[in-house]
């Protein structure tokens, strides 16, 4: 990678969105299941995707979605 990009990937900044664990959202259902992509560049590290998989349902499903009927904390 030449240094131009990795100045780059270091200036930019990355957006997250908090969700209290109380919430009723997928990402905090125990059947909710996050999608990870590799890191670019020189560090190794996994990065959460903007979707995830329903293993109940068997299906795609974006973190933040209103939750289905067979919702569980999982605790």
């Amino acid at each position: 990678m030449t240094a131009k990009v990795e100045n780059y990937c270091l200036r930019k900044q990355s957006k997250a969105i908090t969700v209290d664990e109380k919430t009723r959202a997928c990402i905090n259902c125990e059947w909710y299941e996050q999608y990870f992509r590799k890191n670019r560049g020189n560090v190794s590290a996994w990065i959460p995707t903007d979707c995830g998989y329903c293993i109940l349902k068997d299906r795609r499903r974006k973190p933040l979605a209103q939750p289905c009927k067979e919702f569980d904390f999982g605790k």
